[in-house]
């Protein structure tokens, strides 16, 4: 396995996660093992074993591969969810470690701080305590069905944001933590302020009393203390490699290690309640991945993503299955009319099915005109072929089996003269012969022949600060000129 499949093992690991022999990567929780799937597709470590074999209907885990461009894809969306229910699971091992250490005589050894922390919780009366563990069982990682929020924590990641504080240098993401179920509770509070401890507030459709939501709030500011200034927890990224993924790790870490201090001041206690530390090992292994990104291909889900981020609703908090089956954007959005690009106009069409190739064009850049649509049976990808009509280039936009749009690719004029060239002299292409030199350049662009691909095509890479998307001509001039062949 190499450096960055172990770092990825590392964290995946670290939020629950389990690797299979297979390379399947499995969600434990509850005493049970829950399959991460995308579009209907279980997720897997990229090992090179498993790269090599069959890679039809499987997706990879290797989002520091994401394009610095891209919006949030499917892949951070998975690590959203398992980094967040890792800090919400521990969190709420807390409280009853604590109530048993406020039983218990304070140790010569405490701190002052330690016994703040310990001393509120030692006159708690039991009605108190089951409020308060009913209040926090009602925490969640996602908005509830019902637009409520009760998220335990949530993410903020903003792109760019000038230069650093700390080094001068570029940033270019920065992730900043937020505690919505917190926040309403110093609101409810402060709405109820001059009234009894007694006297029941009303927190997004639960009651609970005064004397519960201060008890909560002081678990909150003891246990993560960046609650009282998130800004403090705020981590930048300065690379433009992994940019999204570094930065919000980063800030992930932070509050991992808030909550780990807290256990380290009671090990002993921690260790017979059965609640360990976070792993945060891999952490500072982040800072390779400029480096090691590059031992694993580009893959798809994981490298681009032009939809619009939207904030998930639960549909059923009970649900792990689905809570840990994303659909992509794209995919979701071809279950209504979409538009085809026909001689470079929008025309309304049902979605394009052929198997489970969904053969619906992506939204295209202005000035690129829609020709064709072929399918990749190799690659198991989805190849619509457009023409710039400012530089009269050849334009692919690749986009996975499920309609996910990947990236988009151009070829300049000087390209298309090499492929010419290597055609005249009869160099043989991807172990064909003598058949390369029957071919010409076009053919071997796709024009002419469904489903082939000069070598090219496969180049893909992470844009970064001063480099340019490889490109990957088309010819558009010959073959079928309908609005799609397959």
């Amino acid at each position: 396995m190499n450096e960055l499949n172990k770092l990825y093992a590392a964290m995946l690991r670290s939020w629950n996660g389990v690797i299979k022999d297979d390379g399947r990567i499995m969600l434990a929780a509850g005493g049970n093992e829950y399959p991460i799937r995308i579009d209907e597709m279980e997720l897997y470590l990229p090992m090179s074993n498993i790269l090599d074999g069959n890679v039809i209907n499987k997706v990879f885990f290797h989002p520091a591969c994401e394009n610095i461009t891209s919006k949030e894809t499917e892949i951070f969306k998975i690590i959203r969810k398992m980094t967040s229910m890792k800090l919400l699971e521990v969190f709420r091992q807390y409280p009853a470690v604590l109530f048993s250490l406020a039983a218990v005589k304070p140790k010569k050894a405490w701190r002052q701080e330690t016994i703040d922390m310990i001393e509120p919780l030692k006159t708690t009366k039991r009605t108190v305590r089951d409020e308060l563990s009913a209040l926090f069982s009602r925490m969640h990682i996602e908005l509830e069905e019902d637009g409520l929020d009760n998220r335990f924590i949530h993410f903020v990641v903003t792109k760019g944001g000038g230069r650093s504080k700390v080094t001068g240098e570029r940033v270019y993401y920065k992730t900043r933590p937020t505690f919505p179920f917190y926040n309403e509770i110093v609101k409810r509070l402060a709405r109820s302020e001059g009234q009894s401890d007694n006297q029941t507030v009303e927190l997004n459709n639960f009651t609970v009393s005064r004397a519960a939501l201060k008890l909560a709030v002081h678990l909150f500011q003891t246990l993560v203390p960046a609650v009282n200034n998130p800004g403090d927890a705020e981590f930048e990224s300065t690379t433009p490699v992994a940019a999204r993924l570094i930065s919000y790790l980063g800030c992930y870490a932070d509050v991992a290690e808030q909550l780990n201090r807290v256990q380290n001041t009671f090990r002993a206690e921690f260790d017979k309640a059965g609640v360990y530390n976070i792993d945060m090992s891999w952490a500072e292994h982040l800072e390779e991945l400029p480096e090691t990104y590059r031992q694993v291909p580009v893959m798809d889900y994981n490298s681009h993503n032009t939809q619009e981020e939207h904030q998930h609703q639960a549909m059923n908090r009970n649900d792990m299955a689905g809570m840990l089956s994303i659909s992509s954007s794209n995919n979701a959005n071809n279950q209504q009319q979409v538009q085809q690009m026909n001689n470079g106009q929008p025309q309304q069409m049902q979605n394009m099915q052929v198997g489970d190739f969904d053969l619906t064009p992506p939204t295209m850049q202005p000035g690129d005109r829609f020709q064709r649509t072929e399918i990749d049976q190799q690659l198991g990808r989805v190849l619509h072929y457009a023409v710039n009509q400012q530089t009269g280039s050849p334009v692919i936009y690749h986009c996975t089996r499920r309609g996910n749009f990947l990236q988009r690719t151009e070829v300049n004029g000087m390209q298309m003269n090499n492929q010419a060239m290597m055609g005249m002299h009869g160099m043989n292409m991807n172990g064909m012969g003598n058949m390369g030199n029957m071919m010409n350049p076009m053919m071997m662009m796709g024009g002419g022949m469904p489903g082939m691909m000069h070598p090219m095509m496969m180049m893909q890479q992470p844009v970064t600060a001063g480099n340019v998307i490889p490109s990957v001509q088309a010819d558009n001039s010959g073959g079928n000129n309908g609005p799609m062949t397959w």
